[in-house]
């Protein structure tokens, strides 16, 4: 599928593909079990349950020994203490959304409550080259729903046919198509690229600095 000359607007997933969240996420993870006498987990037991929202992350983590609602506040406040100084761009992606930015309308859509992914779009100097940063609370729903795409849809005036998702998992490959978008897989590590294509990407890739050379720019 050739996207370079009908493409406007790039969306992006936030963790996984423009960033490296595992290691802040983690860290706030075993902080929080540790709070409540829970087993400490490890980066492949988070690779199985990110993607869906921290709550239910939580709800995974708290393996119905603990209230996850009461579990998933504490981790709110720990993930938060160190997000920022344990979440850094991929390789090369910096430079890319600079390059990408001079062309196209972009915006990111997370999972990751709002006011935490504001804070890591500002951290990383990426406020001025978002058109639009949103997540569940911006609609009120969740990936795979696709309303956070018609939303930045509606946000830049930007049709389907002119719009490319891009994410590293399965939940954004759905929310691609439910959106009725074609989605870029970003094989990262969460999710091998034959699982990325097997969902229905039309295209996959190692790094988010491949899309440079990937819409010939």
């Amino acid at each position: 599928m050739d996207l370079s000359h009908s493409t406007k607007l790039l969306i992006f997933d936030l963790d996984g593909t423009l960033v490296d969240s595992f290691p802040g996420i983690l860290v706030g993870m075993n902080l929080t079990l540790n709070e409540f006498e829970l087993p400490e987990v490890d980066l492949a037991w988070l690779g199985r349950h990110v993607g869906r929202g921290s709550m239910k992350l939580i709800t995974a983590a708290a393996r119905g020994r603990v209230d996850p609602h009461h579990m998933h506040e504490v981790f709110l406040v720990r993930y938060s203490e160190v997000m920022v100084e344990n979440t850094l761009p991929f390789p090369g992606v910096d430079c890319a959304l600079e390059v990408l930015g001079s062309l196209y309308s972009m915006a990111v859509a997370s999972n990751k409550p709002l006011h935490m992914v504001e804070e890591l779009v500002e951290s990383l100097g990426w406020q001025d080259i978002m058109t639009a940063v949103v997540g569940p609370e911006t609609v009120n729903a969740h990936k795979p729903d696709p309303a956070m795409v018609e939303y930045v849809l509606s946000q830049t005036g930007c049709l389907r046919s002119e719009t490319v998702y891009i994410g590293d998992m399965l939940v954004d490959v759905e929310t691609g198509i439910n959106a009725g978008i074609p989605v870029i897989g970003v094989a990262s590590g969460a999710t091998s690229a034959e699982q990325l294509k097997a969902a229905g990407c039309c295209a996959v890739i190692n790094n988010v600095s491949e899309l440079v050379g990937f819409f010939g720019v």
